[in-house]
């Protein structure tokens, strides 16, 4: 028939979306999904999940991604996915020196995704993370496994 229904208490419903659903479940020896349903039917959001306000989103790409993470709490890869989701350029300072002064030629950018990273940039003499996110940027697939 089931478990019977999980008593809420105020400071049960306080803690609702402060941690993963499951943690919460695990600590009140519920389920996940009942402490989902719970904090769904107060309009609780789930834990992690960024309410972007427009003064945040027009903050994107003005700064390094850490700096604006820790000044709104949040991690730093929700900025960066937030702001590639967008389009929008990271900043220059969040980026190498030598990224920066990288000219993406269009002999350099016709080679991405045409090797692995890592031996894009030993040819050119950059890291792999500048040539992976040179070829990420620019919605260009990695090399499959095999392909030269």
């Amino acid at each position: 028939m089931g478990r019977p229904g999980i008593e809420w208490t105020e400071a049960m419903l306080a803690l609702l979306g402060t941690d993963k659903d499951a943690v919460l479940a695990a600590r009140w020896g519920t389920t996940p999904k009942t402490v989902n349903l719970k904090r769904n039917a107060l309009g609780i959001p789930a834990y992690g999940h960024v309410l972007w306000t427009d003064g945040m989103l027009a903050r994107l790409g003005t700064q390094v991604d850490a700096e604006l993470a820790q000044a709104w709490g949040i991690s730093k890869a929700s900025v960066i996915a937030k702001r590639q989701a967008l389009s929008i350029p990271a900043t220059a300072a969040g980026r190498s020196a030598t990224a920066q002064r990288f000219g993406w030629t269009p002999e350099a950018v016709a080679l991405l995704g045409t090797e692995s990273d890592a031996k894009i940039a030993e040819r050119l003499g950059l890291s792999r993370l500048t040539v992976y996110n040179a070829r990420v940027a620019r919605g260009i697939a990695a090399a499959g496994r095999g392909r030269p």
